[in-house]
C-alpha cells in the first residue's frame, strides 16, 4: 500500500511539474550572444547581430545579420528572415551602442524589450562603440575567438583592472532612473583591433557627453569603490630637476592595497560643499629615480597625495563642466542636506556643476619592493 502512494506521489509531482514542451534544440536555434543599434546618416536606425554557427558544414563560426527597423522586436523580424533557425536573446552578452545614436536624448526607449521582456538577458555589458556598429560587427580577427566572446573578455579585463567601468544593462537602468548621478559606460573603438579607450560619460537623459581615459576611469573607481580589481598608478614625481632631456622620466608606480573614504557633505553660501577625505595605503612597484626611501618615504608620500589632489581636482572639473556626476555626489547630497537636495533633484547635475569638491589624499606607503 506504501509502494502505491509513493507512486501516485511521483506520477502527480511529475504531472504538475513545468516540462520541456517548448524546448528548442541547438541546432534549431540562433544565439544571439552580441546586438547593436546604430544610427545612419539619414537618421535611420539599425540594429545588428552575431550568433555562433553549429554546423559541421559551416566555414565560418558566426554569422552576423543587420537590418534597417524602429524597434527591436520589428528587427527580430528581418532576423528571423535571414537566419536558418529561432532567435533567441536570452544570452546576449554585449548590447553596442553607437556614439551616433547616443547623441539623441531618447534613444533609451529601445532598450525597453530588454527589461520588459523577461526572457531578455539584463546582465548584457553595455558599451558605446565609437564609429560605425557595422564595422564593429564584421570584425573576424584571426587570432581572437568569437567576437562576442572576445569582447564580453576584454571588458571584464580592462574592468579588473579599473581601466573602465563595467556597466550590465540592469545598472544603466538603475543609473538612468537614479536623481543622485549621472550614467556611466564602457566605451570602445576599433583600428587594427578592439581596445578599450576609456569610460563614456552621459548627461541624466542618457546623451553622451565626453570620454574620460583609462587613468581617469581608476581614478574615478576609486572613488566609487573602496576597493575593486587591481589599482595601478604611474604618477611624474617633481623632484626639482630639469628632466626635459631625459630619456628615462622621474616617475613612480605603485599599486594601490587598500582604499578608504569618507565624504563630508553641507550646504552653504547657496552651493553643496564635499570634502572627500581618501586614504590609500600603496606599495611601490616601479621607481625610476634614485631616492632613499627609508629616510625620505615621507617626502614621496606627499609628492604623491600633491600630484593625486590635482588630478582628482581636474577630473572632477572635467565632469562639472559637461554637468554630469557619474561619481554619486547627489547620493551623498540626498543623505546628508536632504532639505536643500529637494530643491534640486531633479536638475541635480546643474546643481552639482556648481558644487565645491575637494578630494584631500592621505597616502601611506606600506611596501618598497624587493629592492632598496
Amino acid at each position: 500500500m506504501n509502494k502505491l502512494i509513493h507512486l501516485i506521489m511521483v506520477i502527480v509531482m511529475v504531472t504538475v511539474l513545468p516540462g520541456c514542451m517548448d524546448r528548442i534544440n541547438l541546432e534549431d536555434a540562433t544565439l544571439a550572444l552580441m546586438t547593436g543599434v546604430d544610427l545612419n546618416e539619414k537618421n535611420e536606425l539599425l540594429f545588428y547581430m552575431t550568433s555562433p554557427v553549429f554546423s559541421k558544414e559551416a566555414k565560418e563560426k558566426s554569422e552576423e545579420f543587420g537590418v534597417r527597423a524602429d524597434t527591436q522586436r520589428e528587427a527580430r523580424l528581418g532576423y528571423d528572415r535571414l537566419v536558418t533557425a529561432l532567435t533567441v536573446a536570452g544570452k546576449i552578452q554585449v548590447i553596442v551602442l553607437g556614439k551616433r545614436l547616443l547623441q539623441h536624448p531618447d534613444w533609451f526607449r529601445l532598450l525597453d524589450v530588454v527589461f520588459r521582456d523577461a526572457r531578455f538577458t539584463v546582465n548584457a555589458r553595455i558599451i558605446v562603440f565609437d564609429g560605425h556598429v557595422h564595422n564593429l560587427f564584421h570584425f573576424k580577427p584571426k587570432d581572437k575567438p568569437r567576437l562576442a566572446l572576445h569582447l564580453t573578455k576584454l571588458i571584464d579585463t580592462a574592468n579588473s583592472r579599473n581601466l573602465t567601468v563595467r556597466t550590465r544593462a540592469q545598472e544603466l537602468h538603475r543609473q538612468m532612473f537614479e536623481k543622485g548621478m549621472t550614467p556611466s559606460v564602457t566605451e570602445l573603438k576599433k583600428d587594427k583591433a578592439a581596445m578599450i579607450v576609456g569610460t563614456a560619460l552621459l548627461s541624466k537623459n542618457g546623451t553622451y557627453k565626453t570620454l574620460i581615459d583609462a587613468k581617469e576611469s581608476i581614478l574615478l573607481q576609486m572613488l566609487l569603490y573602496e576597493k575593486r580589481g587591481e589599482i595601478l598608478l604611474t604618477i611624474p614625481v617633481n623632484l626639482k630637476e630639469d628632466s626635459s632631456q631625459k630619456i628615462v622620466k622621474d616617475k613612480v608606480s605603485y599599486h594601490v592595497k587598500g582604499v578608504s573614504r569618507k565624504v563630508k557633505t553641507e550646504y552653504k553660501n547657496g552651493r553643496f560643499h564635499f570634502d572627500v577625505h581618501l586614504k590609500l595605503r600603496i606599495a611601490i612597484s616601479e621607481r625610476l629615480f634614485p631616492f632613499n626611501m627609508e629616510k625620505d618615504h615621507k617626502k614621496l608620500e606627499k609628492l604623491i597625495e600633491q600630484e593625486l589632489h590635482k588630478e582628482y581636482t581636474q577630473l572632477i572639473k572635467k565632469c562639472q563642466k559637461v554637468n554630469t556626476d557619474p561619481f554619486g555626489f547627489g547620493l551623498y547630497a540626498r543623505a546628508y542636506a536632504y532639505k536643500e537636495w529637494k530643491k534640486v533633484e531633479d536638475d541635480w547635475p546643474k546643481a552639482f556643476a556648481n558644487a565645491d569638491v575637494r578630494v584631500i589624499p592621505d597616502v601611506s606607503i606600506k611596501g618598497n619592493g624587493v629592492v632598496k
